[in-house]
């Protein structure tokens, strides 16, 4: 059975802009030993001078800048954290085969309550920050299951895998969550998934106003996410943002910011939240939250 408390694959706007260069960036690279192809020094070098150009006199931009800087240095280490899982770990041959099974069945509460109220029969999903894998599963009673995973990684975890001979139903597609709307059509899925994935986007925000998009009517956002999990990574690498649940009202924050999430989306959305306290045997507390897309 496909473990769903199995690996996950480990981001918005800062009110004060972040002092951070094509240099420091291309050091910090370094410093960490990361494999820093070509390329990324040539994206790196690029977004910096133009933005130079174009956004010096905007705080915001600058800022929205600075994060996703912080987002290219976190993907870095964590491209090469799943390497090394995919690559040698024993629970992840084990987690490999089991998603390679058709009939793995959908086990995640959030997701089973939904399908068992919906009439449709097609259900469509798109698991946002899938990581190498997705963890949904594949089937369940009187429905047809598509999934689309998406992670920003997808190219080199395609390449991991392949190595390892893995071939999977659905395999991960290249896209940040902050992109979505030019990659995917709005209204095309039935759910918007995404577990402990957003809280390190360089823009959780516009991420999940996306995922709403990309819903019909009356779909939903599904979110689950461990609490708290920048305070408790000490805002290192892709940890920057901190999901919460305060007086029943889904909250997003770091050192900088306090975003009330059911106040950015206003009507077209209705947000609940709620917090699953940590069990013996459990890493942390879960922010659970279901967003409702009006009809």
């Amino acid at each position: 059975m496909l473990n769903l408390i199995g690996p996950i694959a480990h981001g918005g706007e800062m009110t004060q802009p972040t002092k951070v260069g094509p240099r420091r960036i291309l050091s910090a690279l370094q410093g960490r030993g990361a494999r820093v192809a070509t390329k990324l020094h040539f994206t790196l070098l690029s977004t910096f001078y133009v933005a130079r150009q174009t956004l010096s006199r905007n705080v915001d931009a600058k800022a929205r800048l600075g994060n996703k800087a912080k987002w290219t240095i976190g993907l870095l280490n964590e491209r090469d954290w799943q390497e090394s899982y995919h690559s040698s770990e024993p629970e992840a041959a084990q987690f490999q085969a089991e998603a390679q099974n058709l009939e793995c069945p959908i086990r995640d509460p959030m997701i089973t309550k939904y399908l068992s109220t919906e009439s449709r029969t097609d259900i469509a999903i798109i698991d946002v920050g899938a990581g190498a894998i997705t963890q949904i599963g594949y089937t369940h009673p009187g429905k047809n299951i598509s999934i689309t995973p998406v992670d920003p990684l997808a190219d080199h975890y395609a390449n991991v895998l392949r190595k390892r001979g893995v071939k999977l139903p659905f395999p991960t597609v290249k896209g940040d969550g902050e992109t979505l709307l030019s990659q995917f059509s709005r209204a095309s899925f039935d759910i918007a998934y995404a577990r402990n994935s957003l809280d390190h986007t360089y823009d959780p925000i516009a991420t999940i106003a996306n995922m709403l998009e990309l819903v019909r009517a009356d779909g939903v956002v599904l979110l689950r996410h461990y609490r708290n999990e920048a305070e408790g990574g000490e805002y290192e690498g892709l940890h920057q943002w901190n999901f919460d649940c305060k007086d029943d009202r889904f909250v997003i924050w770091n050192k900088d910011t306090h975003v009330l999430v059911d106040e950015i989306l206003g009507p077209n959305a209705k947000v609940s939240c709620s917090v699953h306290l940590a069990r013996k045997g459990e890493w942390r507390d879960e922010i659970l939250v279901m967003i409702t897309k009006a009809a």
